[in-house]
């Protein structure tokens, strides 16, 4: 989890969340999470690469693009329980921290200052990823 620290956070608030999480390594090729699946909570990934899929209206999967750790996923679970949107396929070994709403939903009641900085960094994520839409958006927009 020491890839986090360069994320705002420090050392003790990254082990607060690493004690309130549990860890997993997902092998290359293996499902991180499935489209449609209930939600199991927010996956940090601390190292590894994720290719993020999603079901066409053909039922065919089609890649939205991979992401590289250090970053987040599934965050929507800790504010929805809405099944999940995609389906996150290791591309790489990944080692994960798993959060679930429940660790999280203590964190929060607790007051955790580590909490507070994962919404930020799960804010920043979010922005990041809406821009990339946007510019996306965009180049289509161009092509009509």
């Amino acid at each position: 989890m020491h890839s986090l620290l360069g994320r705002g956070l420090t050392a003790p608030q990254v082990e607060q969340l690493a004690q309130a999480s549990v860890g997993r390594n997902i092998a290359a090729g293996h499902a991180l999470m499935t489209e449609g699946d209930r939600p199991t909570g927010l996956v940090l990934l601390l190292e590894g690469r994720v290719e993020i899929l999603k079901r066409g209206r053909d039922g065919q999967q089609q890649s939205l693009g991979k992401v590289d750790a250090p970053t987040v996923l599934g965050e929507m679970s800790l504010i929805t329980e809405r099944p999940t949107s995609a389906t996150v396929m290791a591309v790489k070994d990944c080692e994960c921290q798993l959060l679930t709403k429940a660790q999280f939903q203590r964190l929060i009641a607790s007051e955790s200052l580590a909490a507070y900085k994962l919404v930020v960094m799960i804010a920043e994520v979010l922005a990041e990823r809406l821009a990339r839409l946007d510019r996306k958006v965009l180049e289509l927009t161009a092509q009509i």
